[in-house]
């Protein structure tokens, strides 16, 4: 498969996924030249932190293989974000490697979540197997059990 062909596949899915995901969190937006990135503009988060919306950036994997057959492992959000009673979180990255620069540079930290056990479905299965709406229920998740993010 040649590379652009990829592309345009992933660019393809990236669309269905947005539209789903806009029913659900209003404004999204992803990386239509080559789908590296997708955003969610207002993330409801569980009680327990400083905010009750954050903004959600997904870095989408591309290459050879690339999403969807290789799930995201990092997102990126509000530098600032904090539990409410201003607990360290874990897994939450404010400085980083140079290549990271322009996201921590845009006031953005990061998360890492290594999923285990993806199987994505493609075409009219989409729903039936992960997608980007089952990142980020898992997203939610973690934010709900603050204990995995706060140490608690």
């Amino acid at each position: 498969m040649t590379k652009d062909l990829e592309t345009r596949r992933r660019l393809s899915r990236l669309k269905t996924e947005a539209i789903y995901l806009s029913q659900q969190f209003g404004s999204v937006r992803f990386d239509t030249e080559s789908g590296t990135w997708f955003y969610v503009e207002r993330f409801p988060i569980s009680p327990g932190w400083n905010k009750t919306h954050i903004e959600v950036l997904i870095d989408i994997p591309h290459g050879t293989p690339g999403y969807p057959s290789v799930p995201p492992e990092w997102f990126w959000t509000d530098y600032d974000l904090r539990t409410s009673k201003g607990q360290p979180i874990n897994h939450f990255f404010t400085r980083g490697p140079s290549s990271d620069r322009e996201h921590l540079d845009r006031g953005w930290g990061h998360f890492c979540v290594h999923l285990i056990g993806w199987r994505p479905a493609g075409g009219a299965d989409l729903m039936r197997g992960h997608n980007l709406i089952t990142y980020l229920n898992l997203i939610a998740a973690i934010f709900r059990d603050r204990r995995t993010l706060s140490g608690a």
